[in-house]
């Protein structure tokens, strides 16, 4: 693969080299990118951050996502090939600098994108590299959506009782953005700007319920968001499976016990949907 350059990991707490800058043309003063897990660095016009995905599902953003970005007035976050047209250098990435800030309370808009971000990829193929990937959000991922073909047992808050209320939806799966709450930028004179794309095969229904999940739980958006940010009378199958998919994460990552109050409300109110759900 022409976008790999070996397996040396740069050091997180330190900024790319002036090689990795160099190569990647990133001119300007360094500095540390607030957000995300705090190893992203500004170079210029450049976000420079250590490879945080699979070495294919890099290339695929490169080669098949920029391919299929068309006509959209999403602005999107693909990588950046160096001087020596590589995608990966001393373990370092790069993606263009897009203007704009994070902005709670937008989730109605947000949720809009997840379904314009999906309709870009439509007819799109299921990417090899969904299969591939074996970090906690993957794992999780696939739990969530009874995927977990070896009989996973999580011993974590709120599992229980939404595996009991969990049951199957029909909308066909698509690519979509996973992590979108925190990953659209708006900007008053350009088009929103959808970085750190975090890929899945599901219904989109998912990513909206994921944004709304994290809406209430970590942004302060009230309770009703849950029933108000989308009409899919499936959508509280979804709520449970955005639940499942934070809190399983949260276990795997090994977060404690005690960190899990964030989330109760949320799974709560999801429960009593599905009670509702069920009783109409």
């Amino acid at each position: 693969m022409n976008g790999d350059s070996g397996t040396t990991l740069p050091h997180l707490d330190r900024p790319p080299s002036d090689e990795v800058l160099a190569d990647f043309r990133a001119v300007g003063t360094v500095s540390k990118l607030p957000g995300g897990r705090g190893t992203a660095w500004k170079a210029g016009d450049v976000t420079l951050k250590p490879l945080d995905v699979l070495p294919e599902e890099l290339l695929w953003q490169d080669e098949v996502a920029r391919r299929h970005l068309g006509d959209s007035h999403l602005r999107l976050s693909l990588p950046i090939r160096s001087q020596s047209e590589r995608l990966i250098v001393d373990g370092w990435t790069a993606f263009p600098y897009l203007a704009g800030e994070h902005s709670a309370g937008r989730w109605l808009e947000i949720a809009k994108i997840a379904r314009e971000f999906a309709v870009i990829f439509s007819g799109v193929p299921r990417p090899a590299f969904v299969n591939m990937r074996t970090h906690a959000w993957a794992r999780a991922d696939r739990f969530a959506w009874s995927e977990d073909h070896d009989g996973l047992r999580v011993n974590a808050p709120y599992v229980a009782d939404l595996l009991t209320a969990r049951r199957p939806v029909s909308d066909p799966p698509a690519l979509i953005h996973g992590d979108l709450t925190g990953n659209v930028l708006f900007d008053s004179s350009l088009p929103p700007a959808v970085i750190d794309l975090t890929l899945y095969w599901r219904p989109v229904e998912c990513s909206v319920a994921v944004i709304a999940m994290d809406a209430v739980c970590f942004e302060g958006a009230a309770l009703s968001l849950l029933e108000t940010i989308s009409p899919n009378p499936a959508f509280p199958q979804y709520l449970v499976r955005a639940a499942l998919f934070r809190i399983v994460t949260d276990h795997f990552n090994g977060r404690p016990v005690s960190d899990y109050a964030p989330y109760d409300d949320a799974v709560s109110r999801i429960l009593e949907l599905i009670t509702v759900q069920r009783q109409d």
